[in-house]
C-alpha cells in the first residue's frame, strides 16, 4: 500500500480504541505511517472536534481533558498522519463525487475526492464509501 486517508472514526479509534480496528486496517496505517503516507483531512477534524464540543449528544468521542487542539496534536505526532489541506483540485474533485456518485453528504465528498486526489484509499467504515468503492470511483480499505 502506498499510503491511506483515515476517516474520522479511524481516526478516533486508532487514537482512542485501536482493538476496534481490523488487523488489515492496522497493518495498512502502519506501513503508511512508516512511509509519511498517512493522511487526515481537515473534514475529520471539523467532525470530531464538532461532535465533541456538542453539549450532548450520543457518544461524544472523548478527546481528553484539554482542548480538541492539544488532542488532534497529540494524534498527529502519535499516528505519524500529516494534514492534507483543502485546496481547488479536491474541493473541485469533491464536487464531481456528487455529481458521479449521488452522495450528498459533503464531509464524505471531500474525504473521497482528497483519496481520489492523493491516489489512496480511505479506511473507513463507512458503508456508503465502501458501495462507492466497490463501483471503482474510489479505493476503500473497511476498517
Amino acid at each position: 500500500m502506498t499510503g491511506a486517508l483515515l476517516d474520522s472514526h479511524t481516526l478516533y479509534w486508532l487514537v482512542a480504541e485501536p482493538e476496534r480496528l481490523s488487523v488489515p486496517a492496522l497493518l495498512a496505517i502502519s506501513e503508511s505511517s512508516r512511509n509519511s503516507r498517512l493522511y487526515i483531512s481537515p473534514i475529520s477534524v471539523w467532525e470530531l472536534a464538532t461532535a465533541a464540543l456538542k453539549p450532548q449528544g450520543r457518544n461524544p468521542p472523548k478527546l481528553g481533558t484539554g482542548s480538541p487542539s492539544a488532542w488532534f496534536k497529540q494524534a498527529f505526532r502519535a499516528t505519524g498522519s500529516r494534514l492534507v489541506p483543502i485546496r481547488a483540485e479536491i474541493a473541485l474533485a469533491a464536487a464531481e463525487v456528487a455529481q458521479h456518485t449521488g452522495h450528498k453528504d459533503p464531509g464524505d465528498c471531500y474525504l473521497i475526492a482528497t483519496a481520489r486526489v492523493r491516489d489512496v484509499p480511505v479506511i473507513t467504515r463507512d458503508r456508503v464509501i465502501l458501495d462507492i468503492a466497490a463501483s471503482g470511483f474510489v479505493k476503500a480499505l473497511p476498517c
